[in-house]
């Protein structure tokens, strides 16, 4: 006499695992979720308390100065920018995205530095032609050295997407982590050619005027001024110098600087971080058109 008791418990072993594994995907996008809620949350609450500290300057006896109005005003939009895109990127978390908890730890301890953002917006993902109508995820870009990597964020730590200028399209976690995490030192002569690059895309001559420099970046980096002030012949902190000087940080990413500072209608200077080469950190100055 024969039974089928060992194949119907071997089915229903089957179909607890795949409810189990349904219940853990299902499970990890609900953190997800609750992670990117918390991110926007912060983003949102520091929004309004900007806004409410304009109101009740607003509403002072002493009002601010014109060009204290543009800095603020300036900063919230910039955080407000960072708030909306964030807030759509976050929307699309799956399944079957790449969870990779550290990946804010894992970029900053091995020395990968923030781009800016924004001529990231809007670029389409590596991906399959059957995926082309699916813009999903929240770009940002880092580099080291001539490397870059840049990552489409459904969450804080979820990915839709990335891509590498080593390896192209990375498709789960365990490649993304690989890649960010390597150490590949560059040779005496790669590191010299990429130096001799950037010096070459980066020796026009700089004929604008502090003022144009400053109003360009107003307009492009409106939320990033964190210093105005006076300087001397040689870009260094002096109330009563003859020089204008700002420091800009990326509206997305604080950690990025640009440094600009000039005398009336000479040529600005600009300075920015360029990030860590052969584990060296360099900061390099840089002269290009502002036109």
């Amino acid at each position: 006499m024969t039974t089928d008791h060992p194949t119907t418990l071997d089915t229903l072993r089957a179909e607890l695992d795949r409810e189990r594994a349904r219940a853990e995907s299902l499970e990890t996008v609900n953190r997800v979720q609750a992670a990117s809620l918390t991110s926007v949350a912060r983003l949102a609450e520091e929004l309004r308390c900007q806004v409410a500290d304009l109101h009740d300057d607003a509403l002072s006896s002493h009002p601010m100065p014109v060009q204290g109005l543009r800095n603020v005003t300036g900063r919230m939009n910039g955080l407000a920018d960072t708030l909306s895109r964030a807030a759509r990127g976050y929307s699309g978390a799956r399944t079957t995205d790449m969870i990779y908890p550290t990946v804010d730890d894992d970029l900053r301890a091995h020395g990968w530095t923030p781009r800016p953002d924004r001529g990231l917006d809007g670029v389409l993902p590596p991906i399959p032609i059957t995926e082309l109508g699916d813009r999903r995820g929240y770009a940002r870009g880092w580099h080291r050295g001539p490397q870059w990597i840049t990552l489409w964020f459904t969450g804080p730590c979820a990915l839709a997407y990335a891509d590498s200028s080593d390896h192209g399209r990375l498709t789960d976690a365990d490649a993304v982590r690989a890649v960010i995490t390597s150490r590949r030192p560059l040779s005496a002569d790669a590191l010299a050619e990429w130096a001799a690059t950037r010096q070459e895309a980066h020796t026009a001559p700089f004929d604008a005027s502090y003022v144009r420099v400053f109003a360009h970046l107003r307009s492009s980096w409106g939320g990033g001024l964190v210093v105005d002030d006076r300087c001397d012949e040689h870009g260094a902190p002096a109330p009563n110098g003859p020089g204008q000087r700002s420091v800009w940080a990326c509206p997305s990413d604080p950690d990025f600087r640009l440094s600009v500072w000039g005398i009336g209608n000479e040529p600005a200077h600009v300075r920015y971080w360029a990030g860590p080469v052969a584990d060296m950190a360099h900061l390099v100055q840089i002269t290009g058109h502002c036109r």
